[in-house]
């Protein structure tokens, strides 16, 4: 019989559990519906909710992930649907919420029971994005910039979505790093990465 060992764990299973179990499919299915950069903060968000003495379930973990996939989709986060308060929100904030999450694992009272403190956290990000565009647009409108030119909210709030990623993907390496999920080497290539991709300089 033919086995195949899990890339995490180290566990030895039969081929016919990987390729066939159901709910596999369905979490192979949501990851895929997910943007790839998003898909792998998920499966690292994964681990919060882990029981302290089991392995997190397939069917508990596919869930979870239909449930973030739901919460992403409207472009909009509530921090509590009581109050009603929405906040535009792309799936990068929600990346950079699951970073600065990872990054004050040690900090997090687990395992996580619900998405309720990850839509606290984008709910914050995305407020006080709003909030430094708002205050752009009353400068503006004050200095009568708005009579020459249209305003672009979403451009002019890309630096600071941007420096937020940054911080908080930059953090999330080195919490990997002192919690010895990734060894020196690892983390280089992941800072070089990161670099890269933010067009930082070495």
């Amino acid at each position: 019989m033919i086995r195949f060992t899990c890339p995490c764990c180290g566990a030895e299973f039969p081929w016919e559990a990987g390729l066939v179990e159901i709910d596999a499919k369905r979490l192979g299915a949501v990851l895929g519906d997910m943007e790839p950069t998003l898909a792998r903060a998920a499966m690292s968000y994964l681990r919060l909710f882990k029981p302290p003495k089991s392995a997190l379930r397939l069917p508990r973990a596919a869930k979870l992930l239909q449930e973030l996939v739901d919460l992403v989709k409207p472009g909009t986060v509530c921090r509590d649907e009581r109050m009603g308060v929405r906040r535009p929100a792309a799936a990068t904030h929600w990346i950079a919420g699951i970073e600065q999450m990872l990054a004050q694992a040690d900090r997090l009272t687990l395992p996580l029971s619900s998405h309720g403190y990850l839509r606290q956290v984008v709910y914050a990000l995305a407020d006080a994005e709003d909030s430094a565009a708002e205050r752009r647009r009353e400068d503006d409108r004050r200095n009568g910039r708005h009579l020459s030119a249209p305003e672009v909210p979403q451009a002019s709030s890309k630096p600071l979505s941007r420096q937020l990623q940054w911080n908080d993907r930059l953090n999330a390496i080195e919490s990997d790093l002192r919690l010895g999920l990734i060894d020196r080497e690892e983390a280089t290539k992941r800072r070089e990465a990161l670099r890269t991709e933010f067009g930082r300089p070495a």
